[in-house]
Protein backbone atom coordinates (compact mmCIF):
# COMPACT_ATOMS: atom_id res chain seq x y z
CA UNK A 1 0.00 0.00 0.00
CA UNK A 2 1.24 3.55 -0.89
CA UNK A 3 1.78 5.69 1.71
CA UNK A 4 0.19 9.12 2.10
CA UNK A 5 1.49 12.25 0.86
CA UNK A 6 1.24 15.50 2.30
CA UNK A 7 2.09 18.40 0.53
CA UNK A 8 4.42 20.85 1.84
CA UNK A 9 4.10 23.30 -0.96
CA UNK A 10 3.74 23.27 -4.90
CA UNK A 11 5.37 25.92 -7.38
CA UNK A 12 6.30 26.83 -11.21
CA UNK A 13 9.82 26.01 -11.31
CA UNK A 14 10.51 27.20 -14.98
CA UNK A 15 8.06 28.28 -17.62
CA UNK A 16 8.01 29.30 -20.67
CA UNK A 17 5.96 30.18 -24.12
CA UNK A 18 6.56 31.17 -27.49
CA UNK A 19 4.76 32.54 -29.86
CA UNK A 20 6.97 32.84 -32.62
CA UNK A 21 4.73 33.28 -36.01
CA UNK A 22 1.97 35.86 -34.63
CA UNK A 23 -0.48 37.46 -36.18
CA UNK A 24 -0.17 35.58 -39.38
CA UNK A 25 -0.15 32.17 -37.35
CA UNK A 26 -3.60 33.10 -35.82
CA UNK A 27 -5.23 33.77 -39.89
CA UNK A 28 -3.84 29.98 -40.52
CA UNK A 29 -5.49 28.78 -37.48
CA UNK A 30 -8.83 30.24 -38.50
CA UNK A 31 -8.61 28.29 -41.66
CA UNK A 32 -6.68 24.88 -40.51
CA UNK A 33 -6.49 23.30 -37.21
CA UNK A 34 -3.64 22.93 -35.11
CA UNK A 35 -1.51 19.96 -34.44
CA UNK A 36 -0.90 19.60 -31.17
CA UNK A 37 2.56 17.37 -29.53
CA UNK A 38 2.53 16.83 -26.01
CA UNK A 39 5.27 15.20 -23.60
CA UNK A 40 4.87 14.16 -19.86
CA UNK A 41 7.85 13.26 -17.81
CA UNK A 42 7.48 13.17 -13.76
CA UNK A 43 10.99 12.93 -11.69
CA UNK A 44 11.70 13.05 -7.99
CA UNK A 45 14.38 13.71 -5.99
CA UNK A 46 14.86 13.82 -2.10
CA UNK A 47 15.92 16.83 -0.72
CA UNK A 48 18.20 17.19 1.91
CA UNK A 49 16.84 19.87 4.91
CA UNK A 50 17.98 20.15 8.20
CA UNK A 51 15.14 20.16 10.73
CA UNK A 52 14.49 23.17 13.14
CA UNK A 53 15.22 22.67 16.63
CA UNK A 54 12.64 20.66 18.25
CA UNK A 55 11.41 19.76 14.97
CA UNK A 56 11.35 15.99 13.57
CA UNK A 57 13.57 14.57 10.58
CA UNK A 58 11.04 14.43 7.82
CA UNK A 59 11.77 12.98 4.42
CA UNK A 60 10.79 15.64 2.15
CA UNK A 61 10.85 14.97 -1.64
CA UNK A 62 10.43 17.20 -4.83
CA UNK A 63 8.31 15.67 -7.56
CA UNK A 64 8.92 17.86 -10.98
CA UNK A 65 5.77 17.52 -13.68
CA UNK A 66 7.25 18.58 -16.89
CA UNK A 67 4.94 19.46 -19.73
CA UNK A 68 6.25 20.23 -23.22
CA UNK A 69 4.05 20.92 -26.13
CA UNK A 70 3.98 22.23 -29.49
CA UNK A 71 1.61 23.49 -32.07
CA UNK A 72 1.81 23.63 -35.78
CA UNK A 73 -0.15 24.47 -38.29
CA UNK A 74 0.37 23.72 -41.77
CA UNK A 75 4.29 23.21 -40.95
CA UNK A 76 4.79 26.81 -39.08
CA UNK A 77 4.92 26.58 -35.39
CA UNK A 78 2.01 28.47 -33.58
CA UNK A 79 3.15 28.07 -30.32
CA UNK A 80 5.91 25.76 -27.42
CA UNK A 81 5.21 25.69 -24.28
CA UNK A 82 7.21 24.30 -21.46
CA UNK A 83 6.19 24.08 -17.98
CA UNK A 84 8.18 22.51 -14.67
CA UNK A 85 5.94 21.98 -12.60
CA UNK A 86 6.59 21.24 -8.74
CA UNK A 87 5.20 20.27 -5.41
CA UNK A 88 7.54 19.14 -1.97
CA UNK A 89 6.13 16.40 -0.20
CA UNK A 90 6.65 14.23 2.79
CA UNK A 91 5.45 10.64 3.65
CA UNK A 92 3.35 10.64 7.14
CA UNK A 93 4.34 6.78 7.27
CA UNK A 94 7.80 4.50 6.78
CA UNK A 95 6.96 2.48 3.86
CA UNK A 96 9.21 0.41 1.43
CA UNK A 97 11.28 1.89 -1.24
CA UNK A 98 8.97 0.44 -3.87
CA UNK A 99 6.03 2.16 -2.69
CA UNK A 100 7.63 5.55 -1.89
CA UNK A 101 9.09 5.20 -5.76
CA UNK A 102 5.11 4.96 -6.49
CA UNK A 103 3.23 7.33 -4.59
CA UNK A 104 6.01 9.97 -5.50
CA UNK A 105 5.37 8.83 -9.29
CA UNK A 106 1.73 8.48 -9.69
CA UNK A 107 0.19 9.48 -6.68
CA UNK A 108 1.76 13.23 -6.49
CA UNK A 109 1.85 14.12 -10.52
CA UNK A 110 -1.46 13.35 -9.79
CA UNK A 111 -2.15 16.03 -6.84
CA UNK A 112 -0.23 18.76 -9.73
CA UNK A 113 -1.57 17.89 -12.59
CA UNK A 114 -5.08 19.66 -12.29
CA UNK A 115 -2.52 22.92 -11.28
CA UNK A 116 -0.55 22.27 -14.21
CA UNK A 117 -3.54 22.09 -16.62
CA UNK A 118 -5.06 25.34 -15.37
CA UNK A 119 -1.76 26.90 -16.00
CA UNK A 120 -1.38 26.04 -19.23
CA UNK A 121 -5.04 26.61 -20.28
CA UNK A 122 -4.61 30.26 -18.75
CA UNK A 123 -0.86 30.91 -20.58
CA UNK A 124 -2.40 29.64 -23.72
CA UNK A 125 -5.63 31.99 -23.65
CA UNK A 126 -3.77 34.64 -22.49
CA UNK A 127 -1.13 34.21 -25.77
CA UNK A 128 -3.98 34.67 -28.01
CA UNK A 129 -4.84 30.96 -28.35
CA UNK A 130 -7.96 28.64 -27.85
CA UNK A 131 -7.16 27.44 -23.83
CA UNK A 132 -5.86 24.07 -24.63
CA UNK A 133 -7.37 21.71 -21.82
CA UNK A 134 -4.86 18.81 -21.78
CA UNK A 135 -6.48 15.42 -21.08
CA UNK A 136 -6.66 13.88 -17.31
CA UNK A 137 -3.61 11.55 -17.41
CA UNK A 138 -3.50 7.88 -16.23
CA UNK A 139 0.27 8.40 -14.10
CA UNK A 140 -0.20 4.47 -12.94
CA UNK A 141 -0.24 3.34 -16.56
CA UNK A 142 3.03 5.95 -17.29
CA UNK A 143 5.09 4.32 -14.35
CA UNK A 144 4.27 0.93 -15.71
CA UNK A 145 5.62 1.76 -19.28
CA UNK A 146 8.72 3.79 -17.56
CA UNK A 147 8.88 -0.38 -15.64
CA UNK A 148 8.08 -1.94 -18.69
CA UNK A 149 11.23 -0.08 -20.78
CA UNK A 150 9.37 2.27 -22.91
CA UNK A 151 10.51 5.85 -22.35
CA UNK A 152 8.05 6.98 -19.64
CA UNK A 153 6.52 9.68 -21.52
CA UNK A 154 2.64 10.05 -22.25
CA UNK A 155 2.57 11.50 -24.98
CA UNK A 156 -0.85 12.90 -26.46
CA UNK A 157 -1.99 14.93 -29.71
CA UNK A 158 -5.29 16.48 -30.97
CA UNK A 159 -6.88 18.75 -33.03
CA UNK A 160 -7.93 22.61 -31.95
CA UNK A 161 -7.12 24.17 -28.92
CA UNK A 162 -9.80 23.24 -26.75
CA UNK A 163 -8.96 19.55 -25.70
CA UNK A 164 -5.82 18.00 -27.02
Amino acid sequence: MRPKLKVRGQYIKDLSFENPNSPKVFLMISKSPPEINISVNVASASLQVKPTEGEQVADLYEVTLQVNIESVVEKVAAFLCELKYCGVFSLEEKAEEKEVKEALLITAPGILFPFVREVIAKMTASAGFPPLMLDVIDFEAMYASQLGGKDGKNRQTGGSGGSA
